[in-house]
């Protein structure tokens, strides 16, 4: 995740309580339920982000991600 200006070819824009988002398409669905929230100490963070198969225990079987 990085900081930008302005979205790139592709990027999908999302406008909440006045914040600005530019995501990819995959990054817009896995965080379509996600709470963004933001602290002088720890900076921005997420909560309810779902999970890609490869974070899941889907990556635990011998065939691995791909």
């Amino acid at each position: 995740m990085g900081v930008a200006p302005n979205a790139e070819d592709g990027d999908e824009t999302v406008t909440r309580d006045g914040l600005k988002l530019f995501l990819e398409r995959e990054a817009n669905k896995m965080l379509s339920n996600a709470t963004i929230d933001f602290s002088e100490l720890q900076g921005f963070s997420l909560e309810g982000v779902e999970q890609s198969p490869c974070q899941s225990d889907a990556c635990q079987t011998s065939s691995g991600c791909h």
